[in-house]
């Protein structure tokens, strides 16, 4: 677990000292935590910490949070409110763009639980690399030639393959999260999900490349 994991939010308003049902704004003086701007993305979206998300709950907490944050909103309050308000929008901000993509969501959610970054781990599926290497020489091979009916099923055959990464790695939080009690098990399933991202990013990658 690593320390973000372990952090708490304030139960009570620091203005009115009423309880905090949400962790940006009080229902009571609708003024802002400033605890709102260091915590998780989860957490500031009032999100499960998981990979599997419910995109519409996802994209109606942004709007939501996006509306009582916005700066505009506290414009007639003081300097140091307006200033936290630019704060906390900005991070809402972010945790929206991260978490509404899988693969950036997954990445997100894999440094909070204490794996290893790309640029810590760049390593890969076994035989993974072979067979880019052999769809990069094909994609180059139809876009010289003009090929657009080749790279169009090119595109296809990646993107069915970026796909299944994303389902793989789905797969594997949920193991995480069904309780891999082992220490060295937990370590290589991070390890196993960093290899997965980085796959997802040579397909995305070579994706570009087709289009």
């Amino acid at each position: 677990m690593t320390d973000r994991d372990r952090q708490t939010i304030p139960a009570k308003c620091q203005r009115c000292e009423k309880p905090l049902s949400d962790v940006t704004v009080c229902d009571y003086c609708h003024s802002l935590n400033p605890a709102a701007a260091g915590v998780d993305y989860f957490t500031l979206l009032g999100l499960p910490r998981q990979f599997e998300l419910d995109e519409d709950l996802l994209t109606g907490r942004f709007h939501t949070l996006s509306r009582a944050v916005h700066p505009d909103t506290h414009g007639a309050e003081s300097a140091d409110a307006q200033l936290l308000a630019l704060q906390i929008s900005a991070a809402v901000n972010d945790a929206y763009r991260t978490l509404k993509s899988p693969a950036l969501r997954a990445a997100y959610l894999l440094e909070l639980l204490g794996g290893k970054s790309s640029a810590e781990d760049k390593s890969v599926p076994e035989g993974f690399l072979a067979t880019m290497m052999m769809m990069q020489e094909e994609v180059h091979d139809a876009k010289t030639a003009g090929n657009a009916a080749e790279l169009a099923r090119l595109r296809d055959v990646l993107t069915v393959q970026h796909e299944g990464l994303l389902r793989r790695i789905g797969g594997l939080f949920r193991e995480l999260a069904e309780g891999a009690s082992c220490e060295a098990v937990r370590n290589d399933l991070l390890g196993e999900i960093r290899r997965q991202l980085n796959a997802v990013s040579y397909v995305r990658k070579l994706l570009e490349q087709a289009g």
